[in-house]
């Protein structure tokens, strides 16, 4: 199984910069497909990479909320995309992970079924690297400007009670 985090821990400023980085979780059984990605997303973020959804899972159970944005393929071998998806409803992940669908894969019946079990997003192959960097950066400052909001209401009840 070939998976882990693709990053390289220096001293000093590199381990700060490295650590303070989003981590994303690229989950595709293509090599090629997360090599791809790899290159267009690693100096902007820490990339964990899974080649099945049972191992995307057991990436999300041990990693939480410290993943801050999941790139999934449909299709997979173990557990593909909508099981994946399924786990990640079942434990409520889904609510604080967005989740972008990268696939090859198009048609409605499958983006339907994506959307209902709350994907955010949808990004096509073959990739382009403006759409990729824009789409993963907006959803990530999306789903961090919600819960700074959701933070400052729940303080302020707080505050009131």
């Amino acid at each position: 199984m070939t998976a882990g985090i693709c990053s390289q821990f220096g001293t000093g400023e590199k381990y700060m910069e490295i650590k303070n980085k989003s981590k994303i979780l690229i989950a595709d059984d293509s090599e090629m497909n997360r090599s791809i990605l790899l290159d267009m997303l690693e100096e902007e973020y820490e990339i964990v990479q899974s080649e099945n959804g049972a191992y995307a899972v057991a990436v999300l159970r041990q990693m939480g909320t410290e993943i801050a944005l999941v790139l999934l393929d449909i299709v997979m071998p173990e557990l593909d995309g909508f099981g994946v998806l399924d786990m990640m409803n079942q434990y409520h992940w889904i609510e604080d992970i967005p989740v972008i669908i990268i696939s090859a894969e198009s048609s409605s019946t499958y983006l339907e079924r994506a959307f209902e079990l709350g994907v955010t997003d949808f990004i096509s192959r073959p990739f382009d690297n403006l759409i990729v960097q824009r789409r993963v950066t907006n959803t990530i400052l999306l789903y961090a400007k919600q819960k700074r909001l959701f933070d400052m209401v729940a303080d302020q009840i707080m505050e009131k009670e």
